[in-house]
């Protein structure tokens, strides 16, 4: 008859002195209590009051694209990048400013110049000691003034490169959607293969308690040792750890699914799929395609467009630049006396003619750094380059390397199959046996490893080859 124990303590304190040698009095609670706490503690906290939500890969690429913090980031700066294109080229209109001043002076050209603009000038008012000591004076004025450059290649050059460099925010936000969707999609299918290894953990630890009972029976009848029994039973408890071992694997997979996406902590994503998808084109029709229609790296391009915007802009001050201004306005000695209204119409041309080196020393900063760009922008190409042809060797090699886990499974499980038979007929050992079926286990998790080694550099391979096809000439900021 089975021993009954009051509590899980106790049974836990009688199996550790069994598999250690410890007695009960030499075992400590602390230790015991060390070695539960992971069971009973962080395990089960982590994910009680977490609802599980079954996710599809579809979805899981939507949301992570739509909702993850860097997505959600890179398109606000994105909307900053377009807002300021749209201050650089507000030089093209006019700007009109409403003018309101109230002064009360002593100051004796404020007194003589406000009693101008306020048609209160007279005779009296050129004696030497009005003019040199006035009385205090007041003077309302209010008025609209115009100003307009029409004529500034410097401004020009300067909206051209805020233009470049929202289009390049705005490819930068499509490649962080793409990047993050990406990103879930490895954690997605990190998860469904945790899965399958659970599957096949469960598997081979049914496979070795039936092997424990088969060793069991033959000892009782005297066809096996206690040796055998023995490594019968350490199969099944290395079975057992295994797929203890899958079970975290699946809850570290799923928790990282979550963060992936954005998530909180109250929901854990589960997938809804349980087989990789395929990917859809040869690598060869992948090894044709060109790396610079990705997003990332047109948005490379267009901060080098930006930084020669910005050149252009440092040379172009030295072209003189025109601008015309208009004021209508009003001047009263009190708020509601009568005004004597005057206007003003002017033109500007302004040409600089030495600012002490500012210039050309800021041209040549500016150079400097354009070809920094351009260093950078070819670097990222080439890189870009081979980390695509990495990526489809590596998509080949996976495509092989589960072609030879599926072949050694399936022979390994067949020689496991055969294996069992033959023990069960005492033609074979129980080391024999525990021998095929630790191989047969091994390869079973190998094939789940190839399969997602598969799907993941599939996966990469799509995300590699993603294009753009945006306009060279962003549209957001038109409408604004």
């Amino acid at each position: 008859m089975p021993k009954t124990y009051n509590n899980v303590y106790s049974y836990m304190r009688e199996l550790l002195c069994r598999n250690t040698g410890w007695t009960l009095r030499s075992l400590r609670v602390p230790a015991l209590a060390l070695l539960l706490s992971p069971v009973w503690g962080v395990g089960g906290a982590a994910t009680a009051s977490a609802q599980e939500t079954p996710v599809t890969l579809e979805e899981v690429r939507r949301m992570a694209a739509e909702g993850h913090p860097d997505v959600l980031a890179a398109r606000a700066r994105s909307d900053a990048a377009f807002r300021e294109w749209d201050v650089a080229r507000a030089y093209r209109l006019p700007s009109l400013a409403a003018e309101f001043d109230a002064v009360r002076s002593t100051d004796p050209v404020a007194a003589f110049g406000s009693r101008l603009r306020q048609g209160r000038f007279t005779e009296a008012d050129f004696a030497p000691h009005r003019l040199n000591e006035p009385d205090a004076l007041g003077d309302w004025g209010a008025g609209l003034g115009l100003e307009w450059a029409p004529l500034d290649p410097a401004a020009s050059s300067v909206a051209r490169a805020s233009e470049a460099l929202a289009r390049a925010a705005g490819l930068g936000s499509d490649w962080a959607a793409r990047a993050a969707a990406f990103r879930a999609e490895l954690h997605y299918l990190e998860s469904v293969g945790a899965e399958a290894h659970l599957h096949a953990a469960r598997t081979s630890a049914q496979a070795a308690r039936e092997n424990l009972r088969v060793t069991e029976r033959r000892m009782e009848e005297g066809l096996a040792t206690e040796v055998d029994v023995l490594q019968a039973r350490a199969a099944r408890e290395n079975a057992r750890a295994e797929v203890i071992r899958a079970e975290r694997q699946i809850r570290d997979s799923r928790e990282r699914l979550g963060l992936a996406l954005g998530w909180d902590g109250d929901r854990i994503p589960v997938p809804a799929d349980r087989d990789f998808p395929s990917l859809p084109v040869s690598t060869r029709t992948l090894a044709a395609r060109d790396v610079e229609g990705r997003p990332d790296l047109q948005a490379s391009r267009a901060r080098l467009v930006a930084s020669a915007s910005r050149v252009e802009e440092a040379r172009r001050q030295r072209l003189p630049s025109m601008e015309g201004f208009a004021r209508v306005g009003t001047h009263a000695h009190a708020p509601l006396s009568s005004p004597e209204a005057n206007w003003t119409l002017g033109l500007r041309v302004r040409l600089p003619l030495f600012t002490g080196g500012a210039l050309t020393n800021r041209v040549q900063a500016l150079e400097a750094e354009r070809l920094a760009t351009r260093k950078e922008h070819d670097f990222l190409v080439r890189e870009a380059e081979v980390e695509m042809g990495e990526a489809i060797r590596a998509l080949e090699s996976a495509e092989d390397a589960l072609g030879a886990a599926v072949a050694a499974a399936r022979a390994s499980g067949e020689a496991a199959r055969l294996m069992r038979r033959r023990y069960e007929q005492d033609l074979a050992t129980a080391a024999d046996l525990v021998t095929v079926e630790s191989r047969a286990a091994r390869d079973a998790a190998r094939e789940v490893s190839a399969a997602t080694s598969r799907a993941m550099a599939a996966a990469r391979v799509r995300f590699l080859t993603a294009t753009h096809d945006r306009p060279e000439t962003p549209n957001s900021g038109d409408s604004r």
